[in-house]
């Protein structure tokens, strides 16, 4: 059953706030009923042991003690002996005396303590019953009356006074104890949860009404309604969250105004070549025009320039869906320049402009040779048509790329083109269809590299940088970063 992030957050600690208490009522029962247990035991033992000892003392001594004169008057010692030990015993454990016949001969006044009474009655109880008498030298727990206590019997080895000793401790009952703490246990639980219910449900909906807002935002985004939200969260990484929802909301508008413009510009080059092939083919079908070859030139012209702006949206189509696949190979960068330039001369000849290439010592580079191609001859093709009387082309080897550098010597870039410069049909003002700087940069950032463009005194610099290695950015990996 799926639930709301509120309820997700107020029913478990609802539950804690009960639980817990309860859990504490009973551990702190348990608790105190055995510390209960163990303080009597404790305090048995101590007596034991200090009884023990002055039976030990006395059994121990020289046996004419026992004899006829003496025997009273050390039996008085004896009991004597006890009287003190009790008197300075501090704690609960009382001691009961029995002589001969079980008659009671300490305390005098034991008949006025309910406790002992019912200890003696017991003990006379186990002692004429067969089998039922309590086994000496053993703490034993028993429940007389009422009460719970720990007792200690032993007999003695003498013929006269002191024939039998009886310790006991009572084990205090916390039934009192623990009905006073759990109505105040209750008391308290019951204010806990009221104001922990109401403040869990705020701090619940602090976090689950900026999470049903970005919702709302999402399913904007699907629709295409691009729209700042504002949550209002206090919770840290609710705030990211909202600032990443809104930086993407900005990205993807830039993106629909550039799919937009994209379609209108691409539109518009592809209109301009059609209209212009219609209008010679249906001049040639009518007769319009005396010399068809110079028609038929202007349709083939007409032609191929809307064959390379075809060309040139596809390429960049395929590179955008991640579908163009790399073919990496290994290139000498010097001799692949000098390929490139022989392959434009055609075109600096025609413009009247020098072709420059200052060479490095030749090194090897892996790299997808079309794609370099493409973006070094639609950079050089870009100053060619800018120059005055040159371009230039320089290297640069550094330690993880090689830095291509091509400049020209005509009139710059301004501010507001470098800012636009590598757009999707963003012509200057000499452009031919706005494609070949945007193929260029999405070329060589297909392939790991980059290019900037820069102006001069002297005129426009662009900076070509690739990878040693294109390998590492194969169409696989790259789908897989993103």
């Amino acid at each position: 059953m799926k639930v709301s992030i509120r309820m997700k957050i107020f029913l478990p600690v609802t539950l804690i706030l009960i639980a817990f208490p309860l859990a504490v009522w009973f551990v702190l029962s348990y608790s105190l009923n055995g510390h209960m247990n163990y303080n009597a035991r404790r305090n048995l033992e101590s007596m034991i042991k200090r009884t023990e000892s002055i039976i030990t003392s006395y059994e121990s001594s020289d046996n004419s003690l026992w004899e006829d004169d003496g025997t009273e008057e050390e039996e008085r010692g004896l009991l004597k002996e006890f009287r003190e030990m009790v008197q300075m015993t501090e704690g609960d454990t009382r001691l009961l005396l029995l002589g001969a016949r079980y008659r009671v001969i300490y305390p005098k006044n034991y008949d006025g303590r309910s406790e002992m009474t019912q200890i003696y009655s017991r003990l006379l109880t186990g002692t004429t019953e067969s089998g039922g008498a309590w086994k000496e030298h053993e703490i034993l727990e028993e429940t007389i009356g009422e009460g719970k206590y720990l007792l200690y019997y032993r007999t003695l080895d003498t013929d006269d006074t002191v024939r039998t000793v009886i310790l006991y401790c009572p084990i205090y009952d916390t039934r009192p104890i623990m009905g006073e703490i759990s109505r105040l246990v209750l008391l308290i639980m019951i204010i806990m949860a009221a104001v922990a219910i109401v403040l869990f449900w705020f701090v619940a909906g602090s976090i689950s009404v900026p999470v049903n807002r970005l919702c709302e935002a999402a399913r904007g985004i699907g629709e295409k309604r691009f729209k700042k939200v504002e949550t209002g969260a206090t919770v840290r990484e609710l705030c990211e969250l909202e600032n990443e929802i809104n930086h993407m909301q900005e990205k993807l508008l830039q993106a629909d105004q550039a799919e937009q413009t994209f379609f209108q510009n691409a539109s518009h080059e592809l209109r301009t070549p059609l209209m212009s092939i219609s209008g010679y083919a249906q001049g040639i079908q009518h007769g319009v025009f005396e010399d068809i070859s110079q028609a038929a030139g202007v349709i083939l012209d007409e032609s191929s320039r809307l064959t390379e702006v075809v060309d040139g949206i596809l390429t960049l189509t395929r590179m955008d869906q991640l579908r163009y696949q790399v073919v990496p190979v290994e290139l000498g960068i010097n001799e692949f320049i000098e390929d490139q330039m022989e392959r434009l001369e055609g075109l600096a000849y025609a413009k009247e402009i020098k072709l420059v290439f200052h060479p490095e010592n030749e090194h090897k580079i892996i790299s997808d040779a079309q794609l370099l191609g493409r973006a070094f001859s639609n950079v050089v093709s870009n100053c060619v048509r800018y120059a005055v009387h040159e371009v230039c082309v320089t290297l640069r080897k550094t330690e993880e790329a090689i830095e291509i550098t091509i400049s020209d010597d005509g009139p710059g870039l301004k501010s507001e083109e470098l800012a636009h410069l590598f757009d999707r049909f963003y012509k200057g003002k000499n452009g031919n269809h706005g494609l070949g700087l945007a193929i260029a940069r999405c070329s060589l950032e297909y392939m790991g590299g980059r290019i900037e463009a820069e102006s001069s005194i002297g005129g426009a610099v662009f900076i070509l940088t690739l990878p040693q290695d294109c390998r590492s950015f194969a169409v696989e990996e790259c789908k897989e970063s993103w």
